[in-house]
């Protein structure tokens, strides 16, 4: 029997297609040339979809001309511009592909440009990720295209749950082991079915099902023994009816926490606080800053877990903690005192803690309020100072939760959030909120809400050029046009406008401290966008905003009624996100999306002054409509 390698079966793959489509010759792999500039996706790009599909922008220099991709006719604007969405054509992953060892799948485009004299045909190549699918049943073996779990070391203590997930082949008993012990441990089979695709989820139409069938996924679970672990191997174990027995190893390696004293960490400093998340690489749960002591009793990969309570716990990277000798006592403190000062434009809020504790700090709009979880704390509150010369704290409550949660109610005597600060000072943790801006009245033509408002535009990207239209119109530079022009309009209504940057260069995580360095009542990052691969952004286009903190939301909801009675484009939506420079809690911060600068058309209105004063009319109209709705 003749054994063919994988790039054989690719090529004979890849020939077969290109007969089907009828391409009789083909000239090689595309690159950009006077004719034809492809922007995206540059030739062997990773396309990171779930459905096989993906776009393709640039330009040609004849609009006169004819443009094919996989034999489909591409619409062309009049300056030569295009955007197509099309299936990445690719070989039928049979067995042998699938098991192949390269990590990726070559797929390409077909491109064909014709003109009255001349045919041109390319080659445009791309590398997917393998799909899923079910192990043929010739041999024992486990699924290195497959995710694993755990895949990193782990550090657990007693009682604690270890997860085993893997893929294999099908229709097995299996058990699994810890290396040098002897009990058994079963392994359920189970399947992979009605998975959703992440990205449509999120950008395109809703939640889109795959309805393939997955088999030969195996999960178990082990209680942490009392034992002495360290570095311990897991062994797979599986037994097929007719092709017998097989043992593997994982590569992680399980240590069981034996120590009688708890590790005290302490929060190194940051440029941002540090982010503590609800598992490795997942979503944030709350922020710490430099100097704050915390509980460690475990570890995965490259994160430590700190223990916020009985219940609750973080990861944070390994990087951001310093271990504290051992013995140190785990940390707590007790709260006697809390006091209320005026300070300007803020009213401090001092909480009278003994050591620096992890917090997390949640608004409430009704009522108006703000709610501090301070972890390992308890009550002795006997006074809480109240300072007459402000009257924008109404009240402040406590409630002990559980024995180690301390919660800190602070209710707000005005209309709106206008932002705060939180940090240690000492040991005190002192809470700064913002006081509302004096806010003009309106009316007839008397009165300007916008008059001396402090209002910092973030221009999104650079260094980085962000995304890219399909004539090469460079979303940093569309941004700050935009800014600029925004600007222009708010200063004539007498606002005081910043900008975070010109022409040079500013790393996105610097960009929150030079927002804060302006002190503004708004923020506004102005960004143009671009989709995924694997949703179309034919159909999803348009205008978005963004926001996370509830205090901006208000605004963004405004804002985005604003921008969909002036654009006269499709409405991509109005979005809760968790980014960057809406995570600014001292200001209300919210990012807007004006268009998709990927989309020809929309591309070409961002570079009509005309349009580009009616995404600043339309920033100028909300502002307005949301300084009126929440003045004094």
């Amino acid at each position: 029997m003749i054994q063919l390698s994988f790039r054989s079966i690719l090529k004979f793959a890849i020939l077969t297609l290109l007969s089907l489509v009828n391409f009789s010759s083909v000239q090689g792999q595309y690159k950009n040339n006077e004719k034809l500039v492809i922007v995206y996706p540059k030739p062997d790009q990773i396309f990171n979809d779930q459905n096989g599909y993906g776009l393709i922008l640039g330009r040609v220099s004849n609009p006169a001309n004819t443009l094919l991709i996989n034999s489909e006719k591409v619409n062309l604007q009049q300056d030569g511009s295009f955007l197509h969405y099309a299936k990445v054509i690719q070989p039928e992953i049979n067995d042998s592909i699938y098991l192949s060892p390269e990590k990726f799948i070559q797929g390409f485009f077909l491109i064909e440009l014709n003109s009255e004299s001349s045919r041109d045909t390319f080659l445009l190549p791309v590398k997917l990720n393998k799909p899923l699918r079910t192990l043929p049943e010739d041999k024992l073996r486990i699924d290195e295209n497959f995710n694993l779990q755990p895949s990193e070391n782990l550090v657990l203590n007693k009682g604690e749950i270890l997860e085993i997930k893997f893929k294999a082949t099908p229709n097995c008993n299996a058990y699994f082991m810890i290396d040098g012990e002897e009990e058994k441990y079963p392994l359920a089979e189970t399947f992979i079915t009605n998975q959703f695709y992440l990205g449509e989820a999120v950008f395109g139409s809703g939640f889109k099902i795959s309805k393939d069938t997955i088999k030969g996924i195996y999960e178990g679970h082990l209680i942490i023994p009392d034992k002495n672990w360290t570095d311990k191997k897991i062994k797979i174990v599986m037994e097929h009816q007719t092709l017998g027995k097989k043992e593997f190893f994982l590569k992680s390696k399980i240590s069981i926490n034996q120590k009688n004293q708890y590790r005290v960490v302490k929060i190194l400093k940051e440029l941002n606080p540090v982010i503590g998340r609800t598992g490795p690489m997942l979503g944030y749960r709350l922020f710490l800053p430099e100097g704050v002591k915390s509980i460690c009793d475990g570890e995965r990969n490259e994160f430590y877990r700190l223990k916020l309570s009985v219940n609750q716990s973080i990861y944070v990277p390994k990087t951001s903690v310093e271990f504290l000798p051992d013995g140190t006592l785990p940390p707590k403190s007790t709260v006697e005192v809390i006091r209320t000062r005026d300070d300007g434009d803020f009213v401090r809020i001092e909480i009278g803690l003994h050591e620096k504790l992890p917090y997390e700090i949640k608004q409430s709009k009704n009522p108006l309020s703000l709610k501090i979880k301070i972890f390992n704390a308890k009550s002795n509150i006997d006074w809480i100072f109240y300072d007459r010369n402000q009257n924008l704290v109404n009240s402040i409550t406590w409630n002990q939760i559980n024995d180690d949660e301390l919660e800190i109610n602070i209710n707000l005597n005005q209309k709106h959030l206008w932002g705060y600060f939180i940090d240690y000072e000492e040991n005190i943790l002192v809470l700064k909120v913002k006081k509302s801006p004096k806010i003009q009245k309106r009316f007839l033509f008397f009165g300007n809400p916008l008059k001396d408002i402090r209002i910092v535009l973030d221009p999104g990207h650079n260094a980085d050029d962000g995304a890219v239209g399909p004539s090469g119109l460079k979303e940093k530079d569309i941004n700050l046009s935009l800014a600029m022009i925004t600007k222009e309009v708010l200063e004539k209504e007498g606002a005081k406008v910043y900008l975070t940057r010109g022409d040079n260069p500013l790393p996105l995580r610097e960009r929150k401290s030079k927002v804060l360095s302006f002190n503004p009542d708004i923020s506004i990052s102005i960004h143009n966008n671009a989709v995924p691969d694997g949703v179309n952004p034919l159909i999803h286009n348009g205008f978005s905003v963004y926001y996370y903190n509830q205090n901006a939301e208000d605004f963004a909801f405004i804002l985005h009624q604003n921008l969909k009675e002036k654009l006269n484009i499709p409405d991509f939506g109005l979005y809760w996100d968790n980014l960057y420079m809406c995570r600014i809690p001292e200001t209300i911060a919210i990012l807007v999306e004006p268009t998709f600068i990927i989309h020809p058309e929309q591309e070409k209105l961002l570079k009509e002054k005309e349009f580009q004063l009616k995404i600043a009319e339309a920033i100028k109209n909300a502002l307005v409509e949301f300084l009126e709705r929440v003045r004094e």
